[in-house]
């Protein structure tokens, strides 16, 4: 009998965890506190950037950006939409290994971001523009999906970001 939880990925798999990744509004930020020698876990805003790479919109002032800026390594809990009648446990979620990198803050890429960003959540108007809101690429260099019950699958980077487009886009 086979005791591996591990599956093989496949399309539908890397389609799942692509999609995820495209809906997600908000995660779990797990970072390393050196000073305190634990993680420290905190609920971020977060959206698909165009490739597909998880991009937070975070405040300078807030415990866990000073902790990226010093320990860029981090982790990110990724969950499915919940559906609120079944057991959560048998919902999709992901955590991914990320890089975490500042972004610049001025300039059109910048600019573009912003509008992209307020379009999918109009209610971050209010702070997304103030000084100390920064973007942080949350760079993916591996992960696991668990798809349900049984259905656990080990994530490359390549399996979890949009394959470029002709454009040189992701889909």
């Amino acid at each position: 009998m086979d005791t591996n939880p591990i599956r093989d990925v496949d399309l539908r798999t890397r389609a799942l965890a692509q999609d995820m990744i495209a809906s997600v509004r908000h995660a779990v930020l797990s970072v390393y506190d050196v000073a305190h020698g634990y993680p420290h876990l905190a609920r971020i805003a977060v959206q698909a950037d165009t490739d597909g790479t998880p991009m937070a919109l975070l405040s300078e002032i807030a415990t866990h950006t000073r902790l990226l800026e010093t320990t860029p390594r981090a982790g990110l809990l990724i969950e499915a939409a919940a559906d609120t009648k079944g057991d959560a446990m048998a919902q999709a979620r992901m955590t991914l290994q990320v890089v975490a990198r500042r972004l610049p803050s001025e300039g059109p890429d910048n600019d573009a971001r912003l509008a992209r960003w307020v379009a999918n959540n109009p209610r971050a108007r209010a702070y997304a523009k103030l000084a100390d809101f920064h973007f942080w690429r949350l760079e993916p260099h591996g992960g696991l999906l668990n798809a349900g019950f049984g259905q656990a699958y080990l994530l490359q980077p390549t399996d979890i970001k949009k394959p470029p487009t002709e454009t040189g886009r992701g889909r």
